[in-house]
């Protein structure tokens, strides 16, 4: 691929060395998945100085309470000293986030990466200079304040957010933009949460809420994860993120309880999505206030059931660490389910800006918890142990709201180090999965596979027209094709044109062999010309065949000999060497055949859509 020059002066030096043409395309792909990497892992850091300084301001300086943290970000939570300063700070947090989210980059709203995932389908990729920061900044006073969200939707749009700048600055096609900016997804949340396989998967498999992968992305995303990761850590540290006993599965008999919490996951997995998306379409939406002042609104109520529960507030990290330590009882670990279902709605759902990959984890962890001490009580014998389940459960249920189940569990294994639970946690991810129906998501703008997401439209409809051939599909005109003989003078070829509908004519020897071809426009250029009409002759006049098309080729070489000319239609004969005219082609009878085509797929595949085969 080469690259034009970029006029941007001193800025756009540093980016030379991706026009080196030395490199060839795959030793460029992984100089742009390194650099996406690099800016992913320097802005997770960037990030979580930020969302340390708000926290410190708001929610510890407000409202006197810090939460609990996982094991290897570590801090003991205190507080709250004052609970009814609680609301205090988060409507401070969701006022401020909400003025700069609505007042300067309104598609930063909500959490982020289901924006990236629309951006991809429908967007060509393209992100806002300034949505990344916006972002940023917003979710970090948001969850700051104490509010109750994520880390992993700033962080991925960041990544993703410099993946779509850099394909601009260099000038690159629609397609690889998208799978620059994914390779910044994978880049924000490998390095956010230590997960680099993961986050690739992730990136790959978060855009369909089928079972499919967009594979392109997964190499860009490893090294961007990699990268990223690498960075990160070095800041942060290269532990895991929860402190888990060593455990790992070896007994049978418990896939009897895994089987129950993918069920259990499933459940609560179908009332999650209805009610982060209820309280937006039936709570926020209808309120005939400024946008601005919504999340103002759900901070209040968020805070208002603080005052009484204060686990409501924050990432809730903290909790499932001391879940895994053994410290809370059935009784609180459910109730802490439903209040951080109801407390990621309204943080997220009133237009704060924030994540919900981190809250699912947690309310997976918190539910596989209490799954895991009531089997204990319940099923004895047949049970792991109810930290195996918090594990198992984290990615269980974050598999069936976020169509995401090979990423999640792998995820899970590297945030935890728990690798010995990957049976039972493919078990748990694959149940919830599949028990949930598509409809049931996490993430609005996924589509269920590659042949429904505007981003594939035009490779897979030539795809379609690669199976059918043109003799399978059309027939030459009711009573032929008007041909015109090589030495017809231009008042025979009036005289025909008048007494036809055709745009394009034939033009034959005396054999009929076909030897080029006449448009309308040929003739009214002759018209205006000042040769006398009886010295003109269609020989003249006429221009080389282009094509021609034979019955045996495939309806995609036919639109591509379409698309290449002016002419409505594209002249076809019996075979190329004896040139015998059959009639035209028009661009009517492609979108006919089309339609044809896609008709016989859908009725062998027996459903609504076409069974289409993957691009080569």
């Amino acid at each position: 691929m080469n690259f034009p020059t970029i006029r941007l002066g001193w800025a756009t030096a540093p980016f030379s060395i991706f026009r080196d043409p030395s490199l060839g395309r795959r030793g460029r792909w992984i100089l742009y998945s390194a650099l996406i990497g690099a800016v992913s892992g320097v802005g997770a850091i960037l990030f979580d100085l930020l969302f340390q300084f708000f926290q410190w301001m708001l929610l510890e300086g407000i409202g006197h309470f810090r939460p609990p943290a996982s094991g290897m970000e570590g801090g003991v939570g205190y507080g709250p000293e004052v609970p009814w300063l609680l609301p205090l700070s988060l409507v401070i947090g969701g006022l401020i986030a909400g003025a700069l989210v609505y007042g300067l980059a309104p598609e930063a709203e909500g959490h982020g990466t289901d924006a990236v995932i629309r951006s991809f389908h429908h967007l060509r990729g393209k992100i806002r200079k300034r949505v990344p920061a916006i972002k940023a900044l917003a979710s970090a006073i948001t969850i700051g304040s104490g509010g109750s969200g994520g880390r992993e939707g700033p962080i991925a749009q960041i990544g993703a957010g410099f993946g779509s700048f850099l394909a601009d600055l260099l000038k690159l096609p629609h397609q690889d933009r998208r799978t620059m900016m994914m390779a910044g997804v994978a880049g924000g949340i490998g390095s956010i949460f230590r997960a680099p396989l993961g986050a690739a998967l992730f990136s790959a498999e978060a855009l369909y809420s089928e079972p499919e992968f967009e594979y392109k992305v997964l190499m860009p995303g490893l090294i961007s994860a990699i990268v990223g990761y690498s960075i990160y850590s070095s800041y942060a540290g290269w532990g895991v993120l929860f402190d888990v006993p060593a455990i790992s599965f070896h007994e049978p008999g418990h896939l009897v309880a895994y089987v129950l919490l993918g069920f259990v996951c499933a459940i609560v997995g179908a009332i999650y999505p209805k009610v982060f998306y209820g309280v937006r379409d039936k709570i926020f939406r209808p309120m005939r206030i400024p946008n601005w002042i919504k999340p103002g609104v759900g901070a209040l109520l968020l805070g208002c059931i603080a005052v009484f529960y204060p686990p409501a507030l924050g990432m809730g990290y903290g909790y499932i660490q001391e879940a895994i330590d053994g410290m809370h009882s059935i009784g609180f670990l459910l109730r802490f389910v439903a209040v951080k279902i109801v407390a990621t709605s309204l943080t997220i759902s009133s237009g704060g800006s924030g994540g919900v990959f981190g809250p699912s984890l947690v309310i997976g962890g918190a539910l596989g918890a209490a799954f895991g001490q009531a089997a204990d009580i319940l099923l004895p014998g047949l049970a792991p142990s109810p930290a195996a389940c918090i594990m198992v459960g984290m990615g269980g249920f974050f598999a069936g709201v976020a169509k995401v189940p090979l990423a999640s569990v792998i995820m899970v294994m590297e945030m935890t180090g728990s690798y010995g639970l990957l049976v039972p946690s493919l078990l748990v991810a694959v149940i919830a999965y599949l028990t949930l129906p598509i409809s049931v998501k996490l993430y609005e703008h996924q589509v269920p596979g590659r042949t429904d997401s505007p981003a594939h439209l035009g490779s897979f409809a030539v795809d379609i027209l690669r199976l059918a051939r043109v003799s399978e599909s059309w027939e030459p005109q009711r009573g032929g094709t008007a041909s015109v003989r090589e030495n017809a003078n231009l008042n025979a070829l009036l005289e025909l044109a008048s007494d036809s509908n055709q745009d394009l004519y034939p033009v034959v020897n005396a054999e009929g062999k076909l030897i080029g071809e006449l448009a309308i426009d040929d003739l009214q250029r002759a018209l205006l010309s000042e040769v006398p009409e009886e010295l003109v002759v269609a020989m003249d006049l006429m221009r080389p065949v282009n094509g021609p098309l034979v019955p045996q080729d495939n309806l995609a070489t036919a639109a591509q000999l379409l698309a290449e000319r002016e002419t409505d239609a594209v002249i076809v004969v019996s075979n190329r060497e004896s040139a015998e005219v059959l009639g035209t082609f028009s661009r009517r009878d492609l979108i006919v055949a089309y339609g044809r085509r896609l008709e016989k797929l859908r009725e062998e595949s027996g459903s609504d859509g076409p069974s289409i085969p993957k691009p080569q």
